[in-house]
């Protein structure tokens, strides 16, 4: 027997597309603001030989800003859906190949200040991808009403800030953990 999906409230689904675009533009930001710095963090990773780190880094900014404009365009969001599902997968992907090889210095190039790469990190973009996979799933035909729009920005933010608070405890962690191989307990 196959199984039926409820569809979604439509509200669920823009907070989705709201978080998943705030996540992509901060990083297409990151990059546009300090490229260098960002081809450098793609050289960090070691998974494609240096002389290619600028031409990825490049499609990667392309693949983000890709991203934003198909999910904002209702024609394109399942594209936009499962770029931004692929891109989230593949930096967790590349950290966790890191982690693995024992790795846990390279700077993570997810925007903002700088963090060093972290199981917590791949988490994090595992369950980015999956609420970007939201948009992916059907969603109920309603209207959004009057307090929908008062509560969609709601929920966008407050989600954004513990995104935030988990990158800040992501980062706070790290610095421990330096510090404690370093001889500082």
């Amino acid at each position: 027997m196959a199984a039926v999906l409820m569809p979604l409230d439509p509200l669920l689904v823009a907070a989705a597309i709201g978080l998943t675009v705030l996540v992509f533009a901060r990083a297409v930001l990151h990059k546009a603001s300090d490229f260098e710095t960002f081809r450098q963090q793609v050289e960090g990773y070691r998974l494609l030989p240096a002389a290619l780190s600028g031409p990825v880094a490049v499609l990667l900014g392309l693949a983000e800003v890709a991203v934003i404009a198909a999910l904002l365009w209702p024609a394109a969001r399942i594209a936009g859906g499962v770029g931004a599902m692929a891109v989230l997968l593949a930096y967790a992907g590349a950290m966790a190949l890191n982690l693995a090889r024992g790795r846990t210095t390279i700077d993570c190039g997810c925007g903002g200040p700088g963090q060093a790469i972290s199981w917590t990190l791949v988490v994090r973009n595992l369950v980015l991808a999956a609420v970007a996979g939201l948009v992916l799933l059907p969603a109920a035909t309603r209207p959004l009403g009057i307090l929908d729009m008062i509560a969609l920005p709601v929920m966008v933010l407050t989600t954004w800030l513990v995104l935030v608070v988990i990158e800040q405890l992501a980062r706070t962690f790290a610095h421990i953990r330096t510090l404690r191989e370093n001889g500082f307990d």
